[in-house]
């Protein structure tokens, strides 16, 4: 069963899901639950949620992830569960100098360039 909420928005934000809907082969519904799809992954939506949390309280993770795509393609999709999916990469932090902690980009500058050593 899906949740059928009725969004009261301003005539900036109809306009403009109308002209994306025009603009893309996305309809309405798939237009708004792209737009909380991502809100739940980006960090300004979590900082901004974090100006008026409750006391008390703490902020919900959310249950899909990037691959879960079908989740606002499709109303009745249901995500992976958590233990299926495929773990973020991370990248490895290299201690130099004896202490000091410095951030090593994939790809390193040429030898004899003037990068801090």
């Amino acid at each position: 069963m899906a949740y059928r909420p009725s969004v009261r928005y301003a005539d900036a934000y109809q306009k403009y899901i109308k002209e994306v809907d025009e603009a893309t082969h996305l309809d309405r519904n798939q237009i708004i639950r792209l737009a909380l799809f991502t809100a739940a992954q980006c960090k300004e939506y979590q900082s901004i949620l974090k100006k008026h949390i409750k006391g008390g309280a703490s902020l919900p993770q959310a249950e899909w992830g990037w691959e879960d795509e079908g989740l606002w393609r499709f109303q009745n999709y249901t995500p992976k569960p958590i233990n299926n999916r495929t773990p973020k990469k991370v990248e490895t932090i290299r201690v130099i100098n004896k202490g000091g902690i410095k951030y090593v980009p994939k790809t390193s500058p040429p030898s004899g360039s003037s990068v801090t050593k």
